[in-house]
């Protein structure tokens, strides 16, 4: 028996504040990222790295080149 196929994936690991994770799973189901019943954070990512999803900013970053 012939195993899954594996696909041409890269794992990203961030470090985010503790409800985030649910955050984006329900921002990614809501806009039709899914895998298996719940959203696809990995699928959402993808969309905005495309270009197929545009990000607004609703704070105004002084310094956008800060980190933190």
């Amino acid at each position: 028996m012939a195993g899954r196929k594996k696909l041409d994936r890269t794992n990203l690991h961030a470090r985010v504040a503790h409800e985030t994770g649910d955050k984006l799973k329900q921002i990614a189901q809501t806009l039709g990222y899914i895998h298996g019943d719940e959203g696809s954070t990995g699928q959402l990512l993808d969309a905005i790295a495309d270009g197929e999803l545009i990000l607004i900013a609703t704070k105004n970053k002084s310094n956008v080149n800060n980190n933190g």
